[in-house]
This record gives structure tokens, C-alpha cells and sequence, in this order.
């Protein structure tokens, strides 16, 4: 029983502070992706209305910007649909560029 409690007490106490060091950053991030992304979808170009983590943080992503694209809903449903493999290869790719191009924008 005590190694139970042990276990819990350690794994829920980084767990629950890289959530909340990751939900400040996300705070910042997520307003940087809409503005990066001009409020539209990556893959459509409709308005997007979900800034979506590519790499989910249940799989260890963090709010990294080039871990965040802004998606419709529509498309934000289909990338956790059938094709979220294809569709994330092209929103890493994609969102790396436009990163690029961000970052490169706000030095200037």
C-alpha cells in the first residue's frame, strides 16, 4: 500500500507541474499561433476556431509554437480522424515553415 501511495504521490507531482509550467506556455503560444497563422485554418484557409497540438501532449508534445497549427473544426476532426498520420506529417512541415517565417518577421 505505501508503495502505491508513493508511486501516485511522485508521478502525479511532475505530471501535475509540467502541466502547469505547459498550460502558461500555451497561454502565450496559442495567441502567437493565431497571429502567425492570420486566424485561419493551415489546412483549408477557412477560420480557425482550434489551436490544435500536433504532436498531442498525451504523447509527450508540448505548446511549443511549432507544435501548435490553427484548424477549423472540420479539419481539427479529421486529424484525430483515419488520416492523423498524413495530416500530421504536412502540418509539421507546413507549420515549420510558417514559423520560420514568423520568427524571421518579429526580428526584423
Amino acid at each position: 500500500m505505501i508503495a502505491i501511495i508513493s508511486n501516485h504521490w511522485l508521478r502525479g507531482g511532475r505530471v501535475n507541474k509540467r502541466k502547469r509550467e505547459d498550460e502558461k506556455l500555451y497561454s502565450v503560444t496559442r495567441k502567437q499561433a493565431y497571429e502567425r497563422d492570420n486566424g485561419q485554418c493551415v489546412i483549408c484557409g477557412y477560420r480557425a476556431e482550434q489551436c490544435h497540438h500536433i504532436v498531442f501532449r498525451s504523447q509527450g508534445g508540448l505548446s511549443e509554437l511549432r507544435n501548435l497549427a490553427c484548424l477549423c473544426m472540420q479539419c481539427h476532426n479529421q486529424a484525430h480522424g483515419v488520416f492523423a498520420k498524413e495530416i500530421r506529417k504536412h502540418l509539421l512541415e507546413e507549420v515549420e515553415k510558417r514559423t520560420d517565417e514568423y520568427e524571421e518577421n518579429q526580428c526584423s
